[in-house]
């Protein structure tokens, strides 16, 4: 069909359509033949073909073998003023972040360096190669490729031994916590660090779960709290505690562990940004200790290649996996199989580690940089929880102003800035002076003396 065809025949069935659904037809009520049709509008009897089969496979209108083309009986569809929409509320939401002129976000991650082209090559290579992987519908614990290629990277980065079989790749952290949930009773209590992750926590209040907060010391997680109150599961992160950024002691983690072991509870280690160590060595991960399979770890390509990714791992202990295979086994993977192959092939290749180590010299500049003008450009002193880990850190400040008060001032210099109050459940504001989380990992090099100017503004300007 050519393009003056394709443009006729979309006239003819736009406009029937429309009378149609305008009721400017009786129901039952015949058309005009195709060639009478055809000749009242001086165009092709293909043509009206083409839009009549289109209206006849959309339902608007029957034919009758020798007798010609009918009108369907069609309801009126009701119309209720009042709920009618122009779309401009949903404009305005994904409009609203856009105004910000800087940015102190934690939950940024910077992709000037990311090897695009290097990733582009690669997933062609799979497009080519595994077609017939492509085609079928995805395994509900992700590609074996991809969950070989994390279970060599975990047990070189991280010192985790597990078989395939126990690591499940999902869209995202928040998708694996929900599958895990499924596996306990609802009558489960969950332990959950506060000040800690509030979109976890949030998550599962939703699914109806209890949970127990558990406050921090200069250790971690408090070790008597968990004790006291024994959650079922007990959610930590602790290579760099979100959002104080504390790294969980060796005498901690191993307290942590016996005491799950004890009950026979389970801990789930959210490995966040293990990745990002600056002048250390990694700490030995929860699960690597762990000789009593008690650990349940998380970990996550989000924050080390990209967000939109949404590629994060579970590893179960072994006596889960059971359990998750019967629960999900009639389950579909929700991550794109090209996309898991192609970064099964980012690993493998190498590829990956040379970006983290590229990347962790990136951060570890920009962190150096935005202590020294936090240091020298704020008018009053502050407090910098300067924790070598991680993609952000915490200021503790004596601002004349709430939270609440700051948070509104950032928004009017337009800064992207987090406080405690975000992450807290509950007021704990005397256990800590007041703390302003600082991302550093989008910052921008040029932009960074003025950036810190502006947080001044915010947190000790009069104005």
């Amino acid at each position: 069909m050519t393009d003056e065809q394709n443009y006729i025949y979309r006239k003819i069935y736009n406009q029937l359509k429309k009378d149609i659904l305008d009721h400017k037809y009786k129901s039952h009520e015949k058309l005009l033949s195709k060639r009478s049709l055809a000749k009242e509008m001086n165009v092709s009897i293909n043509s009206v073909k083409t839009a009549y089969e289109q209206l006849i496979a959309e339902g608007y209108i029957y034919t009758k073998e020798r007798q010609g083309y009918f009108i369907e009986s069609l309801n009126e569809l009701i119309v209720e003023p009042n709920h009618q929409s122009d779309g401009k509320q949903f404009k305005e939401k994904v409009e609203e972040k856009s105004h910000f002129k800087y940015t102190l976000s934690h939950m940024s991650t910077n992709l000037s360096e990311f090897p695009i082209e290097t990733w582009t090559k690669l997933q062609k290579q799979v497009f080519k190669e595994s077609q017939a992987l492509l085609s079928e519908v995805p395994y509900f614990k992700g590609p074996l490729q991809l969950r070989q290629s994390i279970a060599k990277l975990v047990s070189f980065k991280r010192g985790i031994s597990c078989d395939t079989e126990q690591i499940i790749v999902g869209s995202g952290t928040n998708a694996l916590i929900l599958y895990l949930l499924k596996l306990f009773d609802q009558a489960s209590l969950i332990g959950i660090e506060n000040p800690g992750y509030t979109r976890m926590r949030h998550l599962i209040q939703q699914q109806n779960f209890e949970i127990s907060h558990i406050p921090l010391d200069n250790k971690g997680a408090s070790i008597q709290t968990i004790k006291k109150n024994n959650p079922h599961l007990m959610l930590t992160t602790p290579s760099h505690q979100f959002p104080i950024g504390t790294i969980m002691s060796i005498s901690r983690r191993i307290e942590l562990l016996n005491w799950a072991t004890s009950l026979e509870h389970f801990i789930i280690e959210d490995d966040y940004d293990s990745e990002y160590k600056y002048g250390t060595d990694n700490i030995p991960s929860l699960f690597s200790l762990d000789k009593n399979n008690r650990v349940i770890y998380l970990g996550t390509f989000s924050k080390t290649l990209l967000p939109g990714l949404r590629i994060s791992y579970m590893i179960l202990p072994e006596q889960l996996v059971a359990d998750f295979e019967a629960a999900f086994k009639d389950s579909v993977s929700e991550i794109s199989t090209l996309n898991a192959l192609t970064l099964s092939k980012f690993i493998d290749n190498g590829h990956y580690e040379r970006y983290i180590r590229k990347m962790s010299h990136l951060y570890e500049h920009k962190r150096k940089k935005l202590v020294r003008i936090l240091k020298t450009r704020l008018s009053k002193s502050v407090t910098i929880k300067n924790v070598k880990a991680g993609l952000h850190f915490v200021i503790y400040v004596d601002s004349p102003y709430t939270y609440e008060q700051v948070e509104a001032r950032a928004e009017d210099y337009e800064l992207e800035l987090y406080t405690l109050n975000r992450f807290m459940q509950e007021d704990i504001s005397q256990q800590f002076a007041q703390t302003i989380i600082i991302g550093f990992a989008n910052v921008e090099d040029e932009k960074m003396h003025e950036t810190v100017e502006v947080l001044d503004k915010v947190l000790f300007g009069s104005d």
